[in-house]
């Protein structure tokens, strides 16, 4: 029995089991890394926000998407040639794929959504902050028209999945281009939209370099919708889809990483310190517990409490001069865990040593309790 139901040729080419594949892993990375994120602003930080809840909305339906393209190759998606698809498994064929639409939609918009809620974190209250605003109601709005768009482009509906009946359907491959061409400019937008910030932040340039890198991994997911738009239009029949959908699913669970990647700083960290079995230097422990894994390894949080709405965002900003490294942390309300929080500076190190002589006179109780009583 071949790959595809109901073929007269059992060994008829189908790229099928490649498309399985490649949902089924790349949809298992994208669930670790959400997974490790969670652990991470759940436990180690305790700091879950509502770009946590939508990371986790976009995988369910990248997932669900995923697992409807893989039954789909079961009815002919992938199939090599069109004319080895069977009629009978076109009404089936049509019908699955008009459900993974909306889950794809919805994926992409989730983790846009993820990224720019977590940007909110550590953007000044400024043109930057309603800028970010700003996209996320224009983003929001442009995929609800989306998916109006692909779930109503024939009438009636039930037309995209049996060409028998009676109506009209829009020109998919003019609309599809269009949709595509501006989820690019809001992929653009979203990757690019905290580097002004970055850039103009004082944190060091090493830490601002990596800050940067992670961001802009988002780019290959506008590398990816381009490489989608070349497939759109090339379609012309049913079989023509499956290098679409599969690069849509690349482009859901690559969106997740992408947007979970930078989360998991406070996890490289700790387990950083624990392969040197917590020690520091002379082989005494570090003495920073888990509970203040998320404090040391914070980008400060813009906030509305301080002077001008805000604090700068750089290392060791809100140090005072008393009290504790952790203790000073501790106090800063920071919600976005990615940077490693270090004084900088000269720091000076002071070493008193007491010990015990002997020899000399022992102190008078007496004198010691005249002492307290007289304070």
């Amino acid at each position: 029995m071949g790959w595809t139901y109901n073929t007269a040729d059992p060994d008829a080419p189908t790229i099928g089991p490649q498309i399985t594949g490649v949902a089924a892993v790349l949809t298992a990375i994208s669930l670790i890394t959400v997974l490790l994120r969670m652990y991470v602003r759940g436990v180690l930080i305790k700091a879950i926000g509502a770009d946590d809840w939508i990371v986790i909305l976009a995988w369910l339906c990248s997932a669900a998407f995923g697992v409807l393209s893989i039954i789909q190759t079961k009815w002919g998606l992938g199939l090599a040639n069109a004319l080895d698809l069977p009629p009978e498994n076109i009404h089936n064929f049509g019908i699955i794929q008009y459900m993974g639409a909306p889950f794809y939609i919805t994926s992409i918009l989730a983790f846009k959504l993820s990224l720019l809620y977590s940007y909110l974190r550590f953007i000044p209250k400024g043109v930057y902050y309603r800028a970010t605003i700003g996209i996320i109601v224009c983003c929001t709005l442009f995929h609800f028209s989306f998916l109006m768009v692909q779930v109503n482009l024939c009438q009636p509906i039930a037309k995209q999945w049996d060409q028998s009946l009676e109506g009209a359907c829009l020109a998919g491959v003019p609309v599809y281009t269009s949709m595509a061409s501006v989820t690019i400019l809001f992929d653009v937008a979203v990757m690019l939209l905290p580097f002004p910030v970055l850039l103009k932040s004082r944190i060091q340039n090493r830490k601002k370099a990596v800050l940067l890198g992670l961001f802009g991994l988002g780019l290959f997911i506008t590398i990816i919708q381009i490489i989608r738009i070349q497939t759109v239009n090339k379609l012309v029949n049913y079989t023509d889809s499956a290098p679409l959908i599969l690069w849509s699913t690349v482009e859901t669970n690559l969106g997740i990483i992408v947007a979970s990647v930078p989360t998991l700083a406070p996890l490289v960290k700790y387990f950083s310190e624990r392969s040197q079995k917590g020690t520091g230097s002379g082989g005494r422990k570090t003495g920073y517990p888990s509970h203040d894994i998320g404090s040391r390894y914070a980008m400060q949080t813009w906030k509305s409490g301080r002077a001008k709405g805000s604090t700068k965002l750089d290392s060791g900003n809100d140090l005072t001069d008393s009290g504790s490294l952790d203790e000073n942390l501790a106090k800063n309300n920071s919600t976005e865990f990615i940077l490693d929080q270090e004084p900088e500076g000269i720091v000076k190190k002071t070493e008193i040593t007491v010990t015990s002589n002997e020899a000399a006179a022992p102190i008078s109780t007496s004198r010691i309790h005249a002492g307290v009583d007289g304070a």
